[in-house]
């Protein structure tokens, strides 16, 4: 009996279309890694084909590399009762200075998160696909926000 119920896998199945989505999509993922976009598509997909389909680790770290974000190495700490937090702030702090552009991003990707959500509720219900939509901007907005974080040197 596998220990890992329907609703994790779901988690997980959610975590890596996230991730997926946010590194560029399968057919940008699939050059940086050894799957094509059609598995890397099977991974993400919730089907009575793809159910028990789930990204091999190696796999999943590289997509989390390419989208600059831990998406589905966090969904798994989460599932273990686990927060990740990064192992060394100066090692990931940028020597960039922060410039404008980096507010004008920030204030872009908020907005884009603003326009999905009032978008999705027009008819007054969020479906499935305004859910992945919104998360895909809050997910960018927030690694938008992580970058300046790490680039001022974390919380003062």
């Amino acid at each position: 009996m596998r220990t890992i119920s329907d609703k994790q896998g779901l988690t997980l199945k959610a975590a890596t279309r996230r991730g997926i989505d946010q590194a560029g999509g399968g057919d940008a993922l699939q050059h940086v890694t050894r799957v094509k976009a059609g598995a890397l598509s099977k991974y993400a997909t919730v089907g009575e084909d793809t159910a028990d389909k789930f990204m091999p680790i190696d796999i999943a770290v590289e997509c989390d590399l390419e989208a600059n974000s831990p998406i589905i190495v966090s969904a798994m700490a989460a599932m273990l009762g686990y927060k990740l937090v990064p192992a060394d702030d100066n090692a990931a702090v940028s020597m960039a200075p922060i410039t404008l552009r980096d507010g004008l991003k920030i204030a872009n990707e908020a907005a884009d998160v603003v326009k999905a959500i009032t978008e999705a509720l027009e008819d007054e219900n969020i479906d499935a696909l305004e859910k992945r939509i919104i998360t895909r901007e809050i997910d960018q907005a927030m690694q938008a926000l992580q970058c300046v974080l790490r680039r001022i040197g974390g919380a003062a």
